[in-house]
């Protein structure tokens, strides 16, 4: 059922004919079945290492409609994109732990929405302050919700132990075990992930479809915003910013977004519903490359030209002639 190969043939005149990303999509229960028919590592309890950090004050941020179907939740530490599809709702991301899930689930309430309709998670990556939600909605909000995530990053968590991001309370089920180039569709929503690492081994980046005043939208989120400074993973993290482009670019990409936001940010959201002003994450498809990819470029320049990874490289620094671009001021 999945077969993603975008390139289908070159024209005599050399050029590339490619599928709309949107055109292979699966339900949610084909998914399942699916992605669970492959092999996948069973659940084994956290391996013990450390104990879990407490879980300590969180800081929440009201919250805000995105464009005309999706909305924001979450705290100073991170958040979750809500989509209303029509048929349920699909959320990207969980929240940090129980204080911060029990947190977005009252948010649904205070934007007149109702959290027991959440039909899908999809974890971005296995992170603690992306997967740590989810038991308590399983428990309290939403029983029946089905649970996405990378192949990878499931498999992941079930041998790390509970170290640095990837900390207690992990998902004990799966659902949907996201291979690259998974197209889901729920109500009027395609939400297609393409595969990411960098960020961590089995982080995941999305399109979907929304629309802003009526205006179609085409939005690309990229899953991991950390650039760690460790030299093989920041180059992985540089490839999976071309690797992403490719579809953004096939998708034509003209809004974005991100689950890790700063307040200043959200208030410029805000004032564009309020009061009229440019929509911040709104761009087109020409300046989606600069508007959003380029800082995420920038990060891992800086990154792979630190002093702290320099060091063990390359002791006098960026070598003449060196194949990669210039880090943008």
């Amino acid at each position: 059922m999945y077969v993603y190969i975008f390139k289908l043939h070159n024209d005599k005149d050399g050029a590339d004919h490619m599928k709309t990303i949107f055109e292979s999509t699966v339900t949610l229960e084909e998914a399942a079945a699916v992605s669970l028919s492959k092999p996948y590592l069973p659940y084994q309890p956290c391996p013990e290492f450390s104990k879990p950090p407490k879980s300590g004050e969180i800081y929440p941020i009201e919250p805000l409609k995105v464009f005309d179907n999706v909305y924001w939740m979450g705290t100073r530490a991170v958040g979750v994109l809500v989509i209303d599809t029509g048929d349920g709702f699909i959320m990207i991301d969980s929240g940090s732990s129980d204080a911060e899930a029990a947190y977005i689930a009252e948010s649904f309430a205070h934007m007149g929405l109702d959290p027991a309709k959440i039909r899908l998670i999809v974890v971005s990556h296995e992170h603690f302050d992306h997967y740590g939600g989810v038991p308590y909605f399983i428990r309290n909000v939403c029983p029946d919700v089905l649970l996405a995530i990378s192949r990878t990053g499931w498999n992941l968590l079930q041998t790390v132990p509970t170290e640095f991001a990837f900390i207690e309370p992990r998902p004990e089920k799966a659902d949907i075990l996201v291979d690259d180039g998974l197209c889901l569709k729920l109500g009027n929503t395609r939400l297609f992930c393409v595969s990411t690492p960098g960020h961590s081994a089995g982080c995941l980046s999305f399109i979907f479809n929304s629309s802003l005043h009526g205006e179609e939208l085409t939005v690309g989120v990229m899953g991991g915003s950390a650039v760690w400074p460790n030299f093989p993973e920041a180059r992985m993290y540089q490839n999976s910013i071309e690797y992403f482009k490719l579809f953004t670019d096939l998708a034509g990409c003209n809004a974005f977004s991100a689950v890790h936001q700063r307040e200043e940010v959200l208030d410029l959201v805000r004032d564009h519903w309020n009061k009229g002003t440019a929509h911040p994450w709104a761009c087109t498809e020409d300046t989606f490359n600069e508007a959003y990819l380029q800082p995420f470029r920038n990060k891992v320049l800086n990154t792979i030209y630190s002093d702290f990874i320099q060091q063990y490289l390359m002791p006098n620094g960026k070598p003449e002639g060196s194949p990669l671009p210039s880090r943008k001021e």
